[in-house]
């Protein structure tokens, strides 16, 4: 996924991060604002693929590229609601640890991450089109949205992940 090296239109902020120790499970708000001059269009759907590396895990709404093995069948550019310059999207996820995801977008089906502190972030992915082009005959379904998308990652938040000991119901919900 390509990311803009100048700062980007669209700016990701972690409003609101609490972590539950009673049953292992975050809360986390956020919000995507176009710093720009002109309409963009955030991807707006509720696949989350999750990436976590040592003492980090990101969070991620940008449309990740199909595991390998998945078949597409046919063209599903992702869903996008267009954002005015100065304008604000806000959004909310709760994830109870372990966490079940979509195999699509994600290597395992569950997240299980080593208790401990993480650094968080959020990834979103946006457009300056309201959608990718139709893929050519030649080419891989999802090249046109991988073309297409631009993506904005916010600063990190810190947050625990407490034994898993008192459960209070697997995944993660938009």
């Amino acid at each position: 996924m390509p990311s803009t090296l100048q700062p980007p239109a669209i700016q990701v902020h972690i409003t609101q991060a609490q972590a539950r120790a009673d049953c292992s499970a975050w809360q986390i708000a956020y919000e995507a604002c176009n710093t720009g001059a002109d309409i963009l269009w955030l991807v707006d759907e509720p696949a989350l693929t999750l990436r976590e590396t040592p003492g980090r895990i990101e969070l991620s709404y940008a449309r990740a590229p199909l595991q390998p093995g998945v078949q597409a069948f046919g063209y599903f550019p992702p869903h996008s609601v267009a954002l005015a310059p100065g304008d604000c999207r806000q959004r909310s996820v709760h994830i109870r640890w372990p966490a079940r995801l979509s195999t699509l977008w994600n290597p395992a089906r569950d997240a299980a991450p080593a208790p401990g502190s993480y650094a968080v972030t959020v990834r979103v992915g946006y457009g300056e089109t309201p959608a990718p082009d139709a893929p050519q005959a030649d080419e891989d379904v999802q090249d046109p949205v991988q073309r297409w998308q631009r993506t904005a990652l916010s600063a990190p938040v810190t947050l625990p992940i407490a034994p898993y000991a008192n459960l209070c119901g697997a995944g993660a919900t938009p």
